[in-house]
């Protein structure tokens, strides 16, 4: 915003000003009072004090100033209020306006219609300086926070070195400034000027203003799960996440307390014996939030979360439109952006049925669902995930949810694909690089939680290209997709297993069968001695051999099972591609379960 802006708008209020004055003298004439009524009480709102404004200023004779007033109400509401005038010397203009041709210091008096107090200001008039060298600006730098006021001062130097009083006028590059060289700083961070010129334009000098957005400070705490229901003697992990001044969620590090039981320092609560209803409370200085906890004497023993061995590998479906594409399929993703509300309850009934294990993706589908243009970028929108969040809030959901973990018949839900891809905003992308961060995929993931407090939540991308130095501390598992063009996969896989170890939660692998297999770079793309054309150049399919060696190294080494992305009839049917699928199958089938849950 510029002075110049901003001196048009002081001569707009100027005008305003000028014309409500002349109706506050109009009204006392006719004999307003401005007392008010014994016994009443003013609301609050009412303006309950005068400031007249500057407080005090220093000018040279002849030199015009402004005076105007502004009121503060019982709520703290400063507005600007118009004054009638009065000074011990010089003259003073309805409008506030203030001049005097003799030096001197004179109060300046200001009364506001239907108010007791009156306000004082100062103003030093001084006359012109003579052989006067240079003005120095006080401080010549300063560092405030977006608007912060300081107040500058202006010092005469004559030839001699001697000091001596100087009127000026003040301006400024950024920000407000009036004439007593009270600044007030803009909401824009950067780097501005305060400048201080003679009278007679003859000397100026400037002062350095730099305006900082202060850091963020924690504003709030969110429990998840905001509730659970737990056998007496019973387990539950809660954690927490933190959203600062600037609306982002972080990750915090907070001191658990609990009543009814006891709760570690890592969230983890344990029910004691008696029955009722209980809270587990997280803390971080004053800021703090809490859970319920629904302590039941008696229940039936719970169901473990994944039943029998590991899931058997492949293949795989995925349920769309037409419903599931493999009838036979023994994994499957609800992911896809023909499924709603209105028929994830019927197909988690299918699944357990058939003997399908699920990974949800509520808030899956395309990017572009949850894009929008903010501040004039194309960037992921939050408001439009939580919208699409909030469609499977209902009871019927939450129950099939909380039954279809219990089973096994789901393993997780991934709330989000790929928050590594960040750019320009293009429709495949979530906006420019460092839109997403984990800190915001936790957060994410503790909406989940709150609202499904036993499904275990999760996202999907690489390991090793998503902030790897960085740390989730809400979000229960990864699911990492590996292709050939990688690397070792033994490599890869300890790399991300590493990662889970030290950041405390699971890590499920995947394979890129149609697009991960050895790379056709010769230009003709035949794709020759792989498994075929992958489904963009230079792309291939893994082979039958690709598949097996890949999928041994990955499947026993993760949580839940193996999966796959994009599924296709003719690649799954191909008779070696199946008996790869088999072995890596029989093998998983000897390994216990294990859970995709943080640890």
């Amino acid at each position: 915003m510029t002075y110049t802006f901003k001196l048009a708008r002081r001569l707009a209020v100027s005008r305003h000003f000028s014309v409500l004055t002349t109706l506050v003298l109009l009204a006392a004439c006719a004999g307003e009072t401005t007392a008010p009524d014994a016994g009443s009480s003013a609301p609050a709102t009412s303006p309950i004090a005068l400031q007249v404004l500057p407080r005090s200023v220093v000018i040279e004779t002849n030199q015009r100033v402004r005076f105007w007033g502004q009121t503060r109400t019982s709520r703290g509401d400063r507005t600007p209020l118009p004054v009638a005038w009065h000074a011990t010397g010089g003259t003073i203009n309805p409008d506030g306006s203030f001049l005097s041709t003799t030096s001197g210091t004179f109060k300046v008096i200001g009364r506001g219609r239907g108010l007791n107090q009156i306000d004082t200001s100062v103003v030093t008039v001084v006359s012109p300086p003579t052989n006067l060298a240079r003005i120095e600006v006080t401080p010549d730098s300063t560092t405030l926070n977006p608007g912060a006021t300081r107040t500058f001062g202006v010092i005469g130097y004559r030839k001699n070195g001697s000091t001596v009083s100087v009127g000026v006028n003040w301006s400024a590059t950024g920000g407000d400034v009036d004439a007593a060289g009270d600044y007030t700083a803009d909401s824009a961070t950067g780097s501005y000027r305060v400048i201080a010129t003679t009278t007679g334009g003859t000397f100026a000098d400037t002062a350095i203003v730099r305006i900082n957005q202060p850091a963020p400070t924690l504003t709030q705490l969110v429990m998840y799960p905001a509730s659970t229901s737990l056998e007496a003697g019973a387990s539950q992990r809660f954690g927490a996440y933190g959203r600062n001044s600037a609306g982002d969620s972080v990750a915090v590090a907070v001191k658990f307390s609990a009543t009814g039981g006891t709760i570690s320092s890592t969230g983890l609560y344990t029910a004691g014996q008696a029955s009722g209803t209980f809270r587990v409370t997280a803390a971080v200085d004053a800021i703090a939030d809490s859970a319920t906890v629904l302590v039941k004497a008696v229940a039936a023993a719970p169901t473990p979360a994944l039943t029998g061995s590991t899931l058997a590998f492949g293949p795989f479906g995925l349920f769309n439109t037409a419903g599931l594409t493999n009838p036979d399929a023994a994994f499957a993703t609800l992911g896809q952006d023909s499924y709603n509300a209105s028929n994830v309850v019927t197909r988690i009934e299918a699944a357990r049925a058939r003997g399908i294990h699920l990974i949800l993706a509520l808030t899956g589908g395309k990017h572009e669902n949850y894009l929008s243009t903010i501040d004039g970028v194309y960037q992921f929108d939050r408001d439009k995930w939580e919208a699409k969040l909030q469609t499977f809030n209902t009871t019927s959901i939450r129950q099939a949810i909380a039954a279809g973990v219990a089973d096994g018949t789901i393993i997780g839900a991934s709330v989000m694909d790929e928050p590594n891809v960040s750019g320009a905003g293009d429709g495949n992308t979530w906006g420019p690089p460092g839109t997403m961060t984990k800190a915001r995929v936790d957060s994410l993931c503790g909406d989940f939680k709150a609202l499904f407090p036993t499904l275990p939540a999760g996202v999907g991308h690489r390991w090793d290209v998503f902030e790897p130095t960085k740390s989730y501390r809400v979000c229960d598992f990864v699911t990492s997709q590996y292709s050939t063009r990688i690397g070792s996969v033994t490599n890869w896989r300890d790399g991300g297993l590493a990662m889970a170890r030290r950041d405390g939660h699971e890590i499920m692998f995947s394979m890129n069968l149609l697009n991960g297999g050895t790379q056709d770079r010769d230009g003709t793309w035949d794709c020759a001695g792989t498994g075929g054309r992958g489904l963009l150049s230079p792309n291939c399919r893994m082979t039958a051999a690709q598949i097996a060696e890949y999928g041994l190294a990955l499947g026993p080494a993760g949580c839940g099972g193996l999966l796959m992305w994009e599924y296709d009839d003719s690649f799954m049917a191909n008779a070696d591609n199946q008996r790869a699928f088999k072995q890596i199958g029989d093998r998983l089938s000897t390994l216990p379960s294990r859970p995709c849950r943080r640890h």
